[in-house]
């Protein structure tokens, strides 16, 4: 199993800030990797077509706030990481919440 292309899943199918793409900052410590290993996995997984590099800026009373990070593809959504994911999120909601997703 990739650990970068999983915990990059499981941050896109999570319902709170899914929408939001993971820096790659924040990635590496997920993965407990360096930042050049995880950057490396990065644009492995970029050039296979499985993620994309994103930008989401909000803005807030004190300016504008800028996210650089990166999110999956649909082409991402087909793999083994994914699903895991996925079924994840879906019995942790359920568990939360008491409904499917």
């Amino acid at each position: 199993m990739n650990e970068v292309l999983y915990h990059l899943c499981r941050h896109c199918v999570g319902i709170m800030d899914g929408w939001i793409p993971y820096p790659s900052t924040a990635l590496c410590k997920v993965c407990n990797l360096s930042l050049y290993k995880t950057r490396k996995e990065l644009k492995a997984l970029k050039e296979q077509g499985y993620v994309i590099a994103d930008r989401y800026a909000e803005s807030t009373e004190d300016g504008q706030i800028l996210i650089n990070g990166y999110t999956i593809t649909e082409k991402a959504k087909e793999t083994e990481e994914y699903k895991i994911a996925f079924e994840e999120e879906k019995q942790l909601v359920k568990e939360c919440f008491n409904c499917d997703i």
